[in-house]
């Protein structure tokens, strides 16, 4: 009866500040291990969930699938980054909003979609806090990258075996914006990675659709923070020299 299906994660072996500098970094090790810790039926529920269609034999990618092994479609990803814009709640695009005659008879008008919640809303927080946080992809992307949009953003590029595909998906709490960069024939690119391609293209957007900077994230209740070792993200001993503070559940 529930609308979706928590995921245990086991965090004794992945620290939590690991994971906010892989996935910021696109470090894919981390991402590989905890696919292989929750199982690729708890991935594709999620993805089903989030408005992802194409990912229905997934089981046949194994651990590859974090890597990019499945297919989808620029819009349905998007919408499902949609899902952690809105606080995790499922985003349902549609292309036409209105049809009118020449006299403004309106003919179509297009209904707005319900929404349904498909995630825990301080989950879908957690991750725009990690993606929205340029010093956590610095050591990565460096400072000042084609991901920094100069207001708050969350963002995350992704890129394809032999350069096929470029991605970069973001969002404001007014907009959601994914660019896809790619060969129409699926023809590989000379090295040119998503934060090279799509990153630089997003950027713009973003920025072209908020002439003045939107409002930030707002965290919602239920999560603490608290004061870890920055190495292993456990709690610090006596021997543990730097420190910082993390968000968890609370």
């Amino acid at each position: 009866g529930e609308p979706y299906v928590p995921v245990n994660y086991d965090y004794r072996f992945h620290g939590p500040v690991l994971l906010r500098q892989a996935l910021a970094c696109s470090y894919n090790v981390v991402a590989v291990k905890v696919l292989e810790q929750i199982g690729i039926p708890a991935l594709t529920s999620l993805t089903t969930r989030l408005g992802i269609t194409s990912l229905g034999q997934a089981d046949s990618s194994g651990l590859a699938l974090t890597l990019g092994s499945g297919e989808v479609r620029l819009l349905e990803l998007t919408a499902a980054y949609g899902g952690f814009a809105t606080g995790g709640l499922r985003v349902r695009p549609y292309l036409i909003d209105e049809v009118t005659t020449a006299d403004g008879t309106v003919l179509y008008q297009a209904l707005t979609p319900p929404r349904e919640r498909v995630m825990d809303e301080r989950i879908a927080y957690l991750i725009t806090d990690i993606l929205s946080d340029p010093k956590a992809r610095a050591p990565a992307f460096g400072e000042g990258s084609a991901l920094d949009a100069g207001l708050p953003a969350a963002v995350k590029t992704g890129t394809t075996t032999e350069w096929r595909d470029n991605w970069t998906v973001g969002y404001t709490t007014r907009y959601v914006v994914g660019v896809w960069v790619g060969n129409a024939d699926n023809e590989p690119m000379r090295g040119i990675s998503g934060v090279d391609g799509a990153a630089p293209i997003w950027r713009g957007v973003i920025r072209a659709l908020h002439p003045t900077a939107p409002p930030g994230f707002s965290r919602p209740d239920g999560l603490v923070e608290i004061e870890v070792c920055a190495e292993s993200g456990q709690l610090p001993g006596a021997a543990c020299t730097h420190r910082r503070r993390e968000l968890f559940l609370q």
